[in-house]
Order: structure tokens, then sequence, then C-alpha cells
């Protein structure tokens, strides 16, 4: 397949605590670094991504600058119905009349699906924008829902066209299949952490993306990896010989700092330990190339760390 940062459209998912947000924010720095024009669209009732770019203000549904060469917006679903309204009915008034009615308000949210394929369709509406005759953006990466709900938001543009396969939506639906199923144009990256749930779903929606969704799969990025340093011969033997001496009760160095960074240290490496495992049996399954991001330890992602991360990915997107 195409390298990420050649692509058009980028779907980001995963498990809800994997870190996707930081992932889609990083892959738009690599891609902006690049040369790219990048638009970064979330889902995402919280903000995030404006504080990752130090935005004082949270991102909303207009485009904002987050950075050189990057924008972003913040997609809900009411904005994007509002916005198709405005499309297809071609007047603010009369958008506001229908969308702004209690009756189609009710109606609308009573269709299964649609909160989620307005979403998609907004994202997807961006990837077509033109400015002076060429494409506004190089790149949309969309942060999209987690797993089981982006899975269902990949189905329903086929689910309308089996159900509807003439009109105006049906022609939306069409193009938005045509891109998603185009590995010269898009791909689906899937964020985990080497952990049992985690590595399990990402296994999940890969292999739903190969059957019934028919969508190419990019990398699969592992997040937030401990690091290795721990497993070195000169600090296995040290940490191995004190874990020996814990498990014994004979571990009796009386500087307390130095016990409690021993922990720590001991903890990373079991961590790393497990991680590794798990590491093993992504490889096998779903058998994706793999990005690490290595673990932050940090309360809040800002700007320097989705600096600190972007070597990290570049070097490693294929």
């Amino acid at each position: 397949m195409s390298k990420l940062t050649d692509l058009r459209f980028v779907i980001v998912s995963g498990k809800g605590g994997v870190g996707r947000t930081t992932v889609a924010a990083t892959l738009a720095r690599a891609a902006a670094a690049s040369g790219k024009r990048v638009l970064l669209a979330a889902a995402a009732a919280t903000d995030r991504v404006g504080r990752m770019f130090g935005q004082s203000q949270p991102l909303g549904a207009s485009i904002t600058t987050l950075a050189p060469g990057i924008e972003g917006v913040n997609i809900t679903p009411a904005s994007s119905l509002h916005e198709y309204g405005l499309k297809v009915l071609r007047s603010e008034l009369i958008t506001r009349a229908v969308f702004d009615n209690r009756a189609v308000r009710g109606l609308l949210g009573a269709i299964p699906g649609l909160d989620a394929y307005a979403l998609l369709g907004k994202a997807w509406w961006h990837t077509t924008e033109t400015n002076e005759g060429r494409p506004r953006y190089d790149l949309v990466v969309f942060d999209g829902p987690a797993t089981g709900h982006a899975a269902l938001m990949l189905r329903i543009p086929q689910a309308i066209l089996n159900v509807m396969p003439k009109g105006p939506l049906a022609g939306d639906a069409r193009a938005i299949i045509q891109l998603l199923r185009d590995p010269a144009r898009a791909a689906l990256v899937i964020v985990t952490l080497a952990e049992d749930l985690p590595a399990r779903e990402a296994s999940e929606l890969a292999a739903q993306a190969r059957g019934p969704l028919a969508i190419p799969l990019g990398p699969l990025v592992v997040n937030a990896l401990a690091t290795d340093a721990l497993s070195a011969p000169a600090v296995d033997s040290v940490l191995t010989a004190w874990s020996v001496q814990q498990r014994g009760g004979s571990a009796t160095t009386g500087d307390a700092r130095l016990r409690a960074t021993l922990r720590m240290a001991a903890g990373v490496r079991a961590h790393r330990e497990a991680a590794e495992r798990v590491l093993e049996g992504l490889k096998r399954d779903p058998g994706l190339p793999m990005i690490t991001l290595p673990r932050i330890p940090t309360a809040e992602i800002g700007p320097a760390i989705i600096a600190e991360l972007t070597p990290h990915l570049a070097e490693q997107i294929r």
C-alpha cells in the first residue's frame, strides 16, 4: 500500500483509551513536516486536539489553523447534518426550519447509525474540497470513534446503497465507498496498547476490515510501549538479583530512594516483558506492519509531547 502520508484519507481507530487522538495528531504533524496540507478531523465530545496543539480555545465545528500546514475541525453529528441539509436545500433559513424542528430531530435521532454516518460523511466531504482548482487538503486524518462504533460507521455507506441505490444520498455513499476501498488513497490505521484486551479488539477490527468492510489497512500502531532499556544485560542482572532478594526477604538496602527506584525499574521491566508477549501475538494476528510509540509519563498531552512523538512515527511510516 501507499505510504501513509501520501494518502488522501486516513481513519484512526482502536479501543477507547489507547491514544487514538495522540496518534492522529502525531500523524498530522508528521505529514505536515513532509510538506502536506493536512486537516485533522476529530469526532469527540470533549476536545483534546486543541490542547495538543496549544490552542487556548476548544476545537469547534469551524475550521481552525492548528499549526503550519495543519488545520483542524471537531465534527459533531448535529453540525454535520446541518451542513448536509444546507448543501441539499441551499437555504440557511429552510435548513434551520427543518433541522431545528423537534419532530424532525426526533425522527433523525431514531434512525440507527445516522449520527455515525454524519461524522464519516463530513470527514469524507473535506477530502473533496478544492481551492483554486486543487484539493484544499493533501491528507485528511480522521480521529474516528472507538472500535465497535468505527466498524458500524464503516458499514453504513454500503447499507445505504443496498436500500437506496439511487438519489443524492446514494451518490455520496458510493463516492465514500470508492475512496475507502482504494489503497492508493485511503487506509484504516488501528491503534492499540501492548495489552491483551486492546490487542484483541485490534485483531477483531482488522478482521472486519479485511472481510466485510473491504477497507485497506495501514500499519498497526502500538502506542505507549514501555522502554526495553531495563532489559539490557547489565541492568537486567541487577534487577534480577534484587528481585530474588525481595522474594527471599533479604533485600536490605538502607536507602529508601534507591529501594523505590529499584521497585519502579522492576515494574517497568515486568510491564515490558508482558508487552513483548502481546507483541508476539500481534505479529501473528493481525500480522500487520507495526509502528511503536514510546510511553511518555505525563498527565497531559500537549504540543511538546506531540513534537517528541513525531520523529518516532515519521521514521517508521511505510
